[in-house]
């Protein structure tokens, strides 16, 4: 019977090592995806029906603007809501790719750091998009206001009425 019970402190122990180093995904915003580390940011486009042609970062992940907030120096977002909606970030003039205009990006300073924009709108992740294509932040109606992806144009991509 010492068998059955080594085998399950060997997979006890497997399960506790495993969880010992297990971390999870950085936020978007944080070292990995904009904080001072990073350097210059890639501003490109992708597509997707319905929403057409958007911005994303260069990792394909979608970049949302908060309505309102176009032209302002990006504090309307604060605390919590920064948890949830993370500022791109870069510590160098961004790059822009695809059908982004040079011209349109900029950057304010926000947050503490340097943020990116467009058009004059503070670019921002949502938290629940982690992979390159996901748009579920797309007309995201919280606290804060309205949230949508930004076309190449620099206007705001709203929900068809």
């Amino acid at each position: 019977m010492r068998i059955p019970f080594i085998l399950l402190n060997a997979v006890a122990v497997t399960g506790l090592a495993a969880c010992a180093t297990y971390s999870s995904p950085q936020p978007y915003g944080g070292p990995a995806y904009g904080g001072p580390a990073y350097r210059g940011a890639l501003v490109t486009t992708a597509s997707k029906a319905p929403f057409g042609t958007y911005l994303v970062d260069g990792g394909g992940r979608a970049l949302d603007i908060l309505e309102g907030t176009r032209g302002t120096p990006g504090e309307r977002c604060g605390g919590e809501c920064l948890r949830v909606w993370p500022p791109l970030h870069a510590g160098a003039p961004s790059a822009a790719g695809g059908s982004v205009d040079p011209a349109r990006l900029a950057a304010i300073r926000a947050h503490g750091q340097t943020q990116v924009t467009y058009g004059g709108w503070p670019l921002f992740y949502y938290h629940h998009d982690r992979r390159p294509g996901d748009t579920t932040g797309q007309h995201v109606m919280d606290r804060w206001g309205s949230w949508h992806l930004l076309s190449p144009s620099g206007e705001p991509i709203r929900p068809m009425r």
